[in-house]
């Protein structure tokens, strides 16, 4: 075993969309910043297929600027023999807005932003351990291929979606919908090819039933093959009938009552939110391998059904299973504020708002009933929940933040989670700066450092 010492002012760890943006506001605002991520490569669910969704509100006026669509203007000046390899903000009926990227060219572009903001990077490398002393995080035990290196910093921000480092800091947390303790069930996502996608069109203008969802789903007017026909960059979720049918036959392989195909900015591609692996909590290790391998399987199985049952796929092919889970929910850790179901659903934006959310409420059913879909007004993420309750130096950013589970079943979505790590970024550098702890940082003066780099904090008029 090799041994060796850090010393950061901020260390994030996790470089999923929360942790990438908190560690670009510390660097950013002059603090030393480590970047740890147990992956090769930066992004986290970032890269794993899925769109980006939130930029717009109901109303499709725009919410969310800041690093996301730093991010997104970079895709878009980048050119590829497809086209720049980002879309623009597309309105949506039921998810508000959609955004495509190309998920390969991403890595290339977050990895020269985060070197150029002066960020060190450390991959392939899991957190061992916390180190608290009295009621204060002060160093953190790091591992990987055949290393430990303790790392010492003045705050450390958690990034990893399941709040890894809080909950071995001794952090309280929560697991859960409010009435029944069950966990969203995750999905794994692949990719396939050789979809004659206008045949599916087809079906459902043939079909209309077809995109009638279930009755807890909200969703406004025109989400129909015409939309989908005149809008190429979309995200379909449809084919209740067809599906429900073939549940009650016992043909269909997934427990799911929808298919949700995204369309790729690269031609022919399709990608597919459509595993299903009820009873499973991302933060437990045996529960996360056994989801993965059954996630492999149910791919397998349902390709063969889509081929067989879906007009269009008749001829489609894998041709990228992504590397890891997407974990819709698991810990969410006790903050010095909690932002609550009544707070998203009335619309608050309030005096310490430091990033604005509006993504649907959005809850896959961990029982397989289905799924909760509701449309709420735009609502402000106040900067206590990117702080610690239980322990002094640590702070959330992502879905580990400080909301109860319906709020984070909105916010979760990546440009948000992005949001409340910008945030964190620049409460954690005031925070060096001034030598105190995060709790005590002017919340007026984060909020104009994060409005003076192009974040929104309150949404378009």
């Amino acid at each position: 075993m090799n041994y060796t010492s850090k010393q950061f002012d901020v260390v994030v760890i996790g470089a999923g969309p929360g942790g990438l943006a908190a560690a670009l506001q510390a660097a950013r605002n002059g603090c030393k910043t480590l970047l740890v991520d147990k992956n090769g490569y930066l992004g986290g669910n970032m890269t794993i297929g899925l769109p980006l969704l939130g930029f717009l509100d109901r109303e499709g006026k725009k919410v969310i600027k800041g690093i996301p669509q730093e991010i997104i203007d970079d895709l878009r000046a980048y050119k590829t023999p497809y086209g720049v390899a980002a879309s623009d903000h597309l309105f949506c009926p039921m998810h508000n807005s959609v955004t495509l990227y190309d998920h390969e060219i991403f890595k290339i572009v977050i990895l020269k932003k985060v070197l150029e903001a002066g960020i060190e990077v450390l991959l392939h490398t899991e957190i061992e351990s916390a180190n608290v002393d009295n009621g204060t995080l002060k160093s953190v035990i790091l591992t990987g291929k055949g290393w430990k290196i303790l790392v010492s910093a003045k705050v450390f921000i958690d990034g990893t979606g399941d709040g890894d480092l809080a909950y071995l800091a001794g952090a309280h947390y929560e697991k859960g919908q409010k009435d029944t303790g069950i966990i969203q069930p995750p999905t794994l996502m692949f990719t396939v090819r050789g979809v004659e996608y206008d045949k599916l069109i087809q079906f459902i203008e043939d079909d209309p039933e077809q995109m009638k969802l279930c009755d807890t789903i909200e969703i406004g007017d025109g989400f129909n093959a015409d939309f989908f026909r005149k809008n190429p960059n979309h995200v379909l979720v449809g084919l209740r009938k067809l599906f429900m049918q073939m549940k009650a036959e016992g043909k269909l392989p997934i427990d799911r009552d929808t298919l949700i195909a995204i369309k790729s900015l690269l031609p022919g591609e399709i990608h597919l939110n459509c595993t299903r692996h009820l009873g499973t909590d991302g933060s437990d290790v045996f529960s996360l391998t056994h989801a993965e391998i059954e996630g492999y399987l149910q791919i397998e199985k349902f390709v063969e059904f889509l081929r067989e049952k879906v007009p269009g796929f008749e001829k489609c092919f894998i041709t990228n299973i992504y590397p890891s889970m997407g974990i819709r929910e698991s810990r969410r850790f006790r903050a010095i504020r909690t932002l609550t179901e009544e707070e998203v659903v009335r619309g608050d934006i309030g005096p310490e708002t430091i990033g604005i959310g509006s993504y649907i409420v959005d809850i896959h059913m961990g029982d397989g009933s289905g799924t909760i879909v509701k449309r709420i007004p735009p609502y402000g993420i106040p900067y206590g929940i990117t702080v610690s309750a239980d322990v002094e130096g640590l702070m959330l950013t992502g879905r580990c933040a400080g909301m109860d589970a319906v709020v984070m079943s909105s916010a979760r979505v990546m440009p948000i989670c992005m949001a409340i790590g910008e945030g964190a970024g620049v409460g954690a550098a005031l925070a060096v700066k001034y030598g105190i702890s995060p709790r005590d940082v002017d919340v007026q003066e984060v909020r104009a450092i994060l409005k003076a780099s192009g974040v929104m904090l309150e949404p378009e008029k």
